[in-house]
């Protein structure tokens, strides 16, 4: 069960050189915070294409790693450690999206087991707001473009649709669920709505 952890925290290793550290989940706020401070550069490279690169934020990591410990007195971990500390402990990857009616199970796999959501469908004004507002842009010199995805529009259309969660600790709500996790099955249901009304084609 996510959010079903050891007292002594998740165990964190660290082969060459050998250290050890003991983790608990981090909340809510402090995800959303170093999520909001990740960002990519989109370059333009000619013949109307671009390539878009995310910029990890190595300093983000090792903040939420420090809160996060456990063993506070334990070996030092450097921000590369904790980045690859950090990218296991909030992995998640959608494996499966199914339509049930009105609704929608999306399957999230993530180092503690399977979560599963169910959610409604979307209003086409609550999409179209989503759109708008998930990610914002700022130039930059080159030819390139800084963007950063806001993930508050992705917490607020997931909260507005779920009905179920499964796969959690008994003490996680809905409403509490790591905003990531959100964000991840939030990019499926739109992704999915997509595929249920494509273009138009003149030529159908």
């Amino acid at each position: 069960m996510y959010g079903d952890i050891p007292a002594e925290g998740i165990t964190i290793r660290v082969p060459n050189p050998p250290k050890t550290a003991f983790l608990r989940l981090p909340t809510s706020q402090e995800q959303l915070e170093r999520l909001d401070q990740q960002k990519s550069i989109r370059r333009t490279i000619g013949r109307r294409k671009s390539q878009t690169e995310f910029v990890p934020n190595l300093k983000a990591d090792l903040d939420l790693f420090c809160k996060i410990r456990l063993d506070k007195d334990g070996a030092e971990f450097d921000e590369f450690e904790a980045g690859n500390a950090i990218s296991k402990l909030t992995f998640c990857e959608v494996t499966d999206c199914q339509r049930a009616g009105d609704e929608y199970r999306v399957t999230l796999r993530t180092p503690f087991g399977e979560t599963i959501h169910q959610v409604k469908i979307p209003t086409q004004r609550d999409i179209t707001v989503y759109r708008r507002t998930v990610v914002s842009s700022t130039d930059l010199p080159h030819g390139q473009e800084e963007l950063r995805y806001r993930i508050e529009p992705s917490v607020g259309l997931y909260d507005s649709v779920v009905t179920k969660v499964e796969g959690y600790a008994a003490s996680v709500k809905p409403a509490d669920v790591p905003p990531h996790h959100k964000s991840s099955v939030v990019v499926e249901l739109v992704q999915a709505i997509d595929e249920l009304d494509p273009a138009l084609d003149p030529n159908s």
